[in-house]
């Protein structure tokens, strides 16, 4: 019984089915008709059309319409997942984090304050004229909202000193979009001393920029790209240097965070020596992710996140972790006999390091770097309270203002014979 029911049920459905399909076509007849030459009625192109191909339009059409209430129904029932909830995580002890600041205008020149024009709007560079605190360097393109300092004075340029800048930006692979050298390290070869020094510089450092304006330490680079500066980003980036701190630096290796993670997975990762241990958010992991204090073996992930990482501490302790990772990339080189081969080294880093070095350059100081053990290598940083103090500016931004006589003392000693 049930199932004369069942099929009686289908053949409705059938029939009612055809039924729609011959008022279809009937309808796409009165639309498409074709007039015969000689007939005295039109003739219908629809009816030409096999009445199995309406019946496989009109059924996935319908199914599609099935299947779209079916979801959006379900749907509205659906829960929602809850966002996961990081844990409370312990700060870095290594150095504090900053403490609440009190704006204030700073005497960073003996030549007293630069007036402020009413609006932001940029004009053209000033030229270097006597009188003005930058002279011999080009004035700013944007208006100074504080003093502007005066150029240090510069050390002088020995031909046994060596100075490179190791850059980390987050440029893009593509190219595209706007970067910063949020990692700026000072590689100082002395020949003459057979000693090998690295001073990091934080990215927030409040300097002025020749031909710029007063602006953050990481903006010296692609500012100099985006006011054409004679040397580009380079040379910018160079006289910048000079201006504030008096130091001379020759070349320079950038590497961007791609690069850098791409070089330590070539390399099968890389042991590193946390001073302290680290716990912070890290993507993919829920509960944080942490390293402890000691030898660690990261892969280029890792390591990006360890020199990256800042939720937790402080800038100045991610500066450290820069200098470990980089000493921990410099042993794993150094165990793989790099330096034995030069030409082939090149060549390795050349894919993923934007450098001027060139061979010839690197190769009077390949023998000083083969000696130098890397325990022994010199390490600075410029850090509050004793090389700067932390500030805000009258925009708003959070920066540390440099303390350059306190600098410059710091650097004399690492360029000394």
């Amino acid at each position: 019984m049930r199932s004369r029911i069942i099929h009686g049920m289908l053949n409705r459905a059938l029939a009612t089915i055809n039924a729609w399909i011959d008022r279809f076509l009937v309808w796409t007849g009165s639309v498409f008709q074709q007039p015969v030459a000689g007939a005295t009625r039109p003739v219908r192109a629809a009816r030409k059309t096999p009445r199995a191909l309406y019946i496989l339009l009109t059924g996935s059409l319908g199914m599609v319409c099935v299947c779209s209430a079916l979801y959006l129904s379900l749907r509205s029932y659906a829960p929602v997942a809850p966002h996961e909830q990081l844990a409370t995580l312990t700060a870095t002890p290594f150095l504090p984090v900053r403490e609440t600041l009190t704006p204030f205008v700073p005497d960073l020149s003996a030549g007293g304050a630069i007036s402020t024009p009413g609006s932001l709007t940029l004009f053209t560079p000033t030229p270097p004229l006597d009188g003005v605190p930058w002279a011999p360097y080009a004035g700013p393109v944007y208006p100074a909202l504080t003093q502007i300092p005066r150029p240090e004075q510069e050390f002088p340029n020995r031909e046994d000193i060596l100075n490179i800048a190791l850059l980390g930006s987050d440029l893009r692979p593509t190219g595209l979009g706007g970067f910063r050298t949020d990692t700026i390290m000072i590689l100082i070869l002395n020949k003459s001393a057979k000693r090998v020094s690295l001073i990091s510089f934080p990215r927030d450092l409040y300097v002025y920029i020749p031909a710029y304006g007063m602006d953050r330490i990481n903006s010296a680079f692609p500012a100099g790209m985006t006011v054409n500066y004679p040397g580009g980003g380079f040379g910018l980036f160079q006289d910048m240097m000079k201006y504030n701190f008096g130091l001379t630096i020759h070349h320079y290796a950038m590497m961007n965070f791609w690069g850098f993670q791409d070089l330590i997975d070539g390399l099968g990762g890389i042991d590193v020596y946390c001073a302290y241990g680290l716990h912070d958010t890290r993507q993919g992991y829920s509960d944080g992710y942490g390293v402890a204090a000691g030898w660690n073996h990261m892969d280029g992930e890792t390591a990006l996140w360890y020199v990256r990482s800042r939720y937790t501490s402080s800038d100045f302790d991610r500066v450290r972790r820069q200098q470990e990772v980089l000493l921990g990339m410099s042993q794993t080189l150094l165990n793989k006999n790099a330096l034995s081969n030069i030409p082939g080294f090149f060549v390795t880093l050349a894919k993923y390091v934007q450098s001027d070095l060139t061979l010839e350059m690197v190769t009077p100081y390949a023998e000083l770097a083969a000696s130098v053990n890397l325990s022994s290598i010199g390490r600075a940083s410029i850090v509050p309270k004793t090389y700067a103090t932390d500030w805000i500016t009258p925009d708003g931004k959070m920066v540390a203002l440099p303390n350059y006589s306190a600098i410059h003392d710091l650097l004399a000693g690492l360029l000394a014979p």
